[in-house]
């Protein structure tokens, strides 16, 4: 059975579903480096990769089943202790990780040839399984699979044979059936006990799921009727009466000894051929409560036989695969145990019968999933709502405001403008909802990122993650994720010193970034803060006048913040020597346009010896903003709400030039000031009243544009300017209330353009 022998829907569910644990894991692997104690957290991971590996396994992805088996392994030997969870583990189980992503964006491309992975990590990872973590930094193969390897081709004499694809992967399955087959013995044990067997039931019925997965991809038929067998006793001990509890943990202990010859079988290359049906018929007596005399030493009284079990093992593993698991969905009311995983890490067939175990029939389901596309058609459909609404709106005022108008027929269609208008609201404020994801999905990738940096860099670092829950678009979030992490990397290449340097200036010889975020108003901010040695201003300086950035003159006029925005200019870097990490000069003003892509800002402060700070400003959306209209002679133009300070009318004598650049006195201070007439090419009559001063911010940067007059605040709808040539500094164009086309003024170029007051 391959790839293509699915639905492509049950393909795109498992990289949904397994591809969110993908993501979990690398956070989680980081997480339990550092609290390597954790009971919680390795069972947590452990589950996680169990996951993985089951669902792949049901679609036949056979070299990432077997890099998966060989982390999950590895875990398992960490969890019973015969592994030591240290940075030599975590080095492997990440590459690990890095393998089946790769493996995963190849499945996503449609590629169903997978990358394997490198034969030395798979043997260190599977030595550390098999409790010989010392030998784990060895290259060469163990002896059993050396003699999988030699066996691979040759049938035995019982005529047992498998296909290559999946001979590979015997060993890893015999091994992995022996574990779950000792934990399901272990479960039997508790059944005797009221209070233990609820929280056995539920694990001996994950377990049976997983098992006829993968027996149902090996194809082993004679083990199927007994998975089934298993799998229906154990969904029966929430409910079996306390009489019938110790003949049931009787039956499945005789069961799993059927299960244990077979696999013996299968481990020495027999095929597994035991007559069962007698035990297994008796068993699922016992398990609809029908309990056999004590004394009774035959078998039950025939009863319906066992449906075929091959279609029912195929539908518990793709359950694994057909629903859509997510942490809050179904409540976890299941007993604690010891033994259990966190809620969070269950299989998806574990979540769908939750109700039942929990007694509690019924719940429905918080969640469902949402295809991308279907909210991204939403949301245009929003935006064509809300410029019908203005145009309504515009519509309706009119209306009631010609002559004659009925008054009570005026103000009704005042009334209904304004009742879509606030409806209009609703639905956009919804629309919006469905697409914030919180900045944890971000933030949580970084610790990895941090590791490896520590590694790269020699320096000890620790990351402070705050106001993760912050919640933003979606593709806000898509189009933040690389300048954040090269800011990250700046911080810890260029800020944080060595912990050397920081013990000798008084410091603990760790450093620390912090990651913070926060809502304020209708945008976001993200803090990236270091507590290293800050920006060097003298080198800043030296780089930018030996550059031509900036005039050797000039330098001593320029203030702290000004040196510092330095950094953002193409090309500019303070390294001496390139590395993988900076000094290609590539990377700031990426940032800052990425950001500007964004509607967004970024500023820096910074304080020498005491650290740095960058501030990244977005909007929550992209998609619909708030914004002024204003007039440049019969021209309309939108600027961006939250970027307007304030809006003044100055009298001749505030307006004047210095050093023949134009400025504007306001109040007490001065700042930069541009025509928008110039600016769009407009002529301005010499008579008629005077313009308008629209004081612009962006950051810390302000700035004056005179405009011919203001219209009002409107919400617009942005409109990309992909393949459309545009004079000025211009972001987008919108339709306006009156059906007209304005364009969105880009706040971040104009500021550029003057130079702004910082």
């Amino acid at each position: 059975m391959s790839t293509t022998d699915f639905d492509p829907e049950i393909l795109q569910d498992f990289l949904t579903e397994s591809g969110e644990l993908l993501d979990e894991l690398e956070t989680e692997l980081v997480s339990l480096e550092a609290t390597p104690d954790d009971p919680d957290l390795i069972n947590l991971v452990f589950r996680a990769l169990h996951t993985i590996k089951g669902s792949a396994s049901f679609l036949a992805l056979t070299n990432l089943v077997a890099i998966a088996h060989a982390s999950e392994s590895a875990l398992n030997a960490a969890r019973n202790g015969q592994a030591v969870v240290d940075g030599g583990l975590m080095d492997l189980l990440l590459k690990a990780v890095d393998v089946l992503k790769i493996q995963f964006e190849e499945l996503g491309e449609g590629s169903t040839d997978l990358t394997p992975a490198d034969q030395p990590l798979i043997d260190r990872l599977a030595a550390i399984g098999e409790g010989r973590q010392n030998e784990a930094d060895g290259d060469a193969p163990s002896d059993a699979e050396a003699s999988s390897s030699d066996d691979a081709s040759t049938p035995d004499a019982g005529g047992f044979t498998l296909p290559p694809e999946k001979e590979d992967l015997l060993e890893h399955f015999v091994s992995d059936v022996e574990r779950q087959l000792d934990a399901l013995t272990e479960h039997v044990g508790h059944l005797a006990t009221e209070a233990e067997r609820g929280a056995a039931g539920p694990e001996m019925t994950d377990i049976a799921e997983d098992l006829a997965a993968t027996v149902d991809f090996f194809e082993f038929d004679p083990m199927l009727p007994v998975v089934k067998a298993i799998g229906e006793a154990a969904g029966a001990v929430a409910s079996i009466a306390d009489d019938a509890a110790e003949a049931l943990g009787v039956g499945l202990g005789e069961v799993l000894g059927v299960m244990r010859e077979q696999t013996s079988a299968l481990k020495e290359r027999r095929a597994p051929t035991l007559d069962a049906e007698a035990l297994l018929t008796k068993l699922s007596a016992i398990s609809r409560g029908e309990v056999p005399p004590e004394d009774d030493g035959q078998d039950t009284p025939a009863s319906d036989p066992p449906a075929e079990p091959a279609d029912e093992a195929a539908v518990g593993a793709a359950s694994a695969l057909s629903t859509a698991p997510e942490p809050t969905a179904v409540p976890d009311t299941r007993p604690a145990s010891p033994a259990a995983a966190p809620a969070a890490a269950q299989a998806a067939p574990q979540k769908a019968k939750e109700p039942a175990r929990g007694g509690q029939g019924g719940a429905a389901e918080q969640t469902i999933r949402v295809e991308v596309s279907r909210l991204e058609s939403l949301m245009n459909l929003v935006g064509e709502l809300v410029l019908q609404k203005n145009r309504i709106g515009e519509l309706a005022h009119r209306v009631a405001m010609q002559p004659g108008m009925d008054a009570e027929l005026g103000e009704q269609i005042e009334l209904a403008g304004g009742g879509l208008d606030r409806v209009t609201g609703e639905i956009q404020l919804a629309v919006m909802k469905t697409r914030m994801q919180p900045l944890d999905k971000l933030f949580g990738k970084y610790p990895r990122l941090i590791r490896d940096l520590s590694q790269k860099t020699g320096k000890k670092i620790a990351l402070d993650v705050i106001g993760g829950e912050t919640e933003v678009d979606k593709s806000v979030i898509e189009e933040l994720g690389d300048p954040l992490v090269h800011l990250i990397r700046n911080s810890a290449d260029h800020g944080l010193e060595p912990p050397e340097e920081r013990i000798a200036s008084g410091k603990s010889d760790t450093g620390t970034i912090t990651l913070r975020a926060a809502q304020a108003g209708d945008h976001v901010v993200i803090e990236i803060i270091d507590d290293g040695r800050g920006l060097n201003r003298d080198k800043i300086a030296e780089k930018a006048v030996e550059r031509g950035i900036v005039r050797d003159v000039d330098v001593a006029n320029l203030s702290d913040d000004e040196v510092a925005k330095l950094i953002f200019l193409p090309g500019f870097s303070t390294a001496d020597e390139v590395s993988d990490l900076s000094g290609r000069g590539v990377g700031m003003d990426v940032v800052r346009t990425n950001i500007e892509n964004l509607k967004g800002s970024i500023s820096v402060s910074t304080e020498r010896g005491k650290g740095s700070r960058f501030t990244v400003t977005i909007p929550l959306t992209v998609a619909i903003m708030p914004a002024m209209m204003v007039a440049v002679q019969k021209e309309q133009y939108a600027i961006p709400l939250g970027s307007i300070v304030e809006i003044v009318r100055p009298e001749a004598a505030e307006l004047t030039t210095i050093l023949k650049e134009r400025v504007i006195r306001l109040r007490d201070g001065v700042m930069p000031l541009m025509d928008a007439h110039e600016l769009f090419g407009v002529i301005r009559p010499e008579e008629g009243p005077s313009p308008l001063a629209v004081v612009l911010s962006d950051g810390d940067a302000e700035m004056g544009l005179l405009v011919t007059s203001v219209i009002g605040q409107q919400e617009v709808v942005i409109k990309p300017l992909d393949g459309v040539e545009s004079h000025g500094p211009v972001s987008g164009a919108t339709v306006r209330n009156d059906g007209g086309v304005s364009l969105i003024m880009d706040v971040a170029e104009l500021l550029r353009r003057t130079g702004g007051r910082g």
